[in-house]
């Protein structure tokens, strides 16, 4: 389901300006030939194991001309004015996690969904856009959440951070990705067979590997 009226925006006086919306994002997905082989849900490998080789040739060919777990690394675009409030690699620069994690108060929290699918029952793909606005700063989350049920996890995060007082704007963009059995091998024991902290993005972040990290800067003058 897309949620086409949903979007977040965020302008600077100075004329930098960020956009998240929906319909940029699934422009990402890849919609090559060769796409939707990239993964089977779960039952494939029983389906191959039962049928005669001719049939299985059947299943290769009845697939979806895209990407159907729309996996996209879309971050958002720059709108700002002028080139120097674009993002480039940063030298230095990294968000600030302490500052975050200080309990200051929230003068502004949103969240959006932009989009999001259950894959036929097989998992869910979601693509969210959470903005948190304290007094010495701004921090956005903008996630691509995959589950695939028995085959795998992925996360694609960017994150935007500003602290007031400064004209830094850092974007942080990771990749996390790891197979279904190893993520839910995590599981605490004492929660028992609770598979519910596989519905938990945030849970389901924190125990897979990151498999790519860039951080960028942009100046606001």
């Amino acid at each position: 389901m897309i949620f086409g009226n949903n979007y977040l925006s965020i302008e600077h006086k100075s004329g930098f300006k960020l956009e998240f919306k929906a319909l940029p994002a699934l422009a990402l997905v890849d919609k090559s030939s060769k796409s939707s082989d990239l993964i089977k849900v779960s039952y494939a490998r029983e389906w191959f194991d039962r049928q005669s080789m001719a049939n299985q040739e059947h299943i290769t060919d009845v697939v979806k001309p895209y990407d159907w777990t729309y996996t996209t690394k879309y971050n958002g675009a720059n709108l700002s004015s002028q080139e120097r409030m674009h993002f480039k690699p940063a030298t230095h620069e990294t968000i600030d996690i302490q500052q975050l994690m200080r309990p200051d108060p929230i003068l502004y929290y949103n969240e959006n969904i932009l989009f999001e699918d259950e894959l036929a029952d097989n998992g869910t793909a979601i693509l969210t856009a959470k903005v948190r606005v304290m007094p010495s700063c701004l921090f956005i989350l903008l996630r691509f959440f995959l589950r695939v049920d028995d085959v795998l996890f992925r996360v694609h995060d960017t994150r935007i951070y500003h602290r007031f007082g400064t004209n830094v704007v850092i974007r942080e963009c990771s990749t996390r990705e790891s197979s279904y059995r190893e993520t839910r091998a995590r599981i605490p024991r004492s929660n028992g067979e609770d598979l519910s902290l596989l519905l938990d993005s945030n849970w389901v972040s924190s125990q897979i590997p990151e498999q790519t990290s860039q951080v960028e800067v942009a100046h606001l003058d």
